[in-house]
This record gives structure tokens, sequence and C-alpha cells, in this order.
């Protein structure tokens, strides 16, 4: 019976520190963990120093140790593909079969692929904000000097067509974005050229309209979504 007694006082104990465990666990307050840094600088400690400078700087890590890591920062959020540009303005490169990957992979577009890997720009790089044949329309000066040749229509764009502020699509009025974001026109100033570069690189990403037409198109295709996703149809 005295043995009996033991077990059952044994039994007992475990069952109410069992209990206190849990309601320790359950019940006590937890400290949220540092939020998500969307608005992040791949300068910062925790990206920059911990995760990419060592990839970078290592001569013993290897091509995919590098893709991985930034890959690692894409998926999360805490690099952008204008901070793929910046580490170059910082002395740091990323291998050109890195790039590669990351391109084909849709973390970063050909205009930071090409331009990041030292190639030079294409029509498929700058396709955001030029067409050679809305270019021609657009600018009867340069009809009877380049007619409908594409090649030289693209040229005389990145060579002069920029800096100048002349539209060549659609989708992007350098003078239109000028007026409507102060924030960048702040920054980028008198300089046209930029404008183009910083659509190319942050418009999807900062949710912002290269022209009226743009934003009507944005629009319709977001009424579209809403209305096929409605379950009232």
């Amino acid at each position: 019976m005295k043995r009996l007694s033991v077990k059952m006082v044994s039994k007992t104990c475990a069952f109410v520190l069992t209990g206190f465990i849990a309601a320790s666990v359950l019940f006590s307050p937890i400290t949220a963990s540092a939020g998500p840094a969307y608005d992040s600088d791949f300068t910062k400690t925790y990206v920059f120093e911990t995760l990419i400078k060592p990839a970078l700087t290592n001569p013993y890590t290897d091509d995919n140790g590098i893709y991985e890591q930034l890959e690692l920062c894409f998926r999360y959020r805490v690099m952008t593909m204008g901070e793929v540009l910046d580490m170059y303005d910082h002395g740091y490169t990323v291998p050109v079969t890195v790039l590669e990957r990351l391109y084909k992979a849709g973390w970063i577009n050909s205009y930071v692929y090409h331009r990041a890997a030292g190639l030079v720009p294409t029509p498929e790089d700058m396709s955001d904000v030029f067409d050679y044949v809305y270019y021609y329309n657009a600018n009867p000066d340069l009809q009877a000097v380049f007619g409908l040749d594409e090649e030289a229509l693209f040229q005389h764009f990145l060579l002069c067509g920029m800096a100048e502020g002349r539209r060549a699509s659609v989708n992007f009025d350098p003078v239109y974005f000028k007026n409507r974001y102060p924030d960048i026109a702040a920054e980028l100033g008198d300089d046209m050229a930029e404008y183009y570069i910083h659509y190319i690189i942050h418009a999807v990403e900062q949710g912002r309209v290269g022209s009226p037409e743009d934003q009507a198109e944005k629009v319709d295709h977001l009424n579209d979504y809403a209305n096929e996703n409605d379950p009232r149809y």
C-alpha cells in the first residue's frame, strides 16, 4: 500500500509539473521579433554585412553560394533590383553567372542584368520605356533622318532622346512622371535620362505609374481582376 502511494504521488507530481510547463508555454508573453524589412537598404548591417559582403569577399565562396545568399534576400524582400547596382558603386561585384541566374529566375530584369554585367543595353532592356514605332511617330523630326530603322532610332534614344526627355512609349512619359512624383523629382532634378532608368528599375516594386495611359491600363487590369474573382459572376 505504501508503494502504491509513492507511485500515485509521483504520477500526481508529474501531472502537475507537466500542466505547469504547458501553461507556462501557452500563457507566457510572446516577444515579437523584428518586423519585415520591406523598405530596406542593402547596406544595413543585418543584410549586407551579415549576408552579402561575406559571400562576395570570401575567396572560398563559390558562385552557387553567392546566388543562394542573394536569392534569399530577394525572396524575403530585404533587397531590391536597384541595390544590386548600388553594390557596384560600393566596390562589390556579382559574378556574371550569378546575375544570369537571378535574371532567369525573375529576381532582376534584363536591364539590371546587362548593366551589372557590363553588357550593352538592348531594346528588350528598355522595353518599359522604349518602342521604336511609338518613338518614330511621336518625333516627326527623326522620321526623315532615320526612317523606321529600329536600331538607328534606339541608338538615338540612348544617346540623345533620354537626355532630351523625349517620350518613346505609351507606358512612360518622363515629364508626366517627373510632375506626378515630387519626391523623385527632388532626387533626380533635371537629369531627364535618370527618370527612364528609375522607372525601369523601381516602378513595379514601388507601384508607380509612368503615364496617364499606364495608369488607366493598371486600373483596367485591377477592375478585370476584381470582376473575374467576384463571386457574383
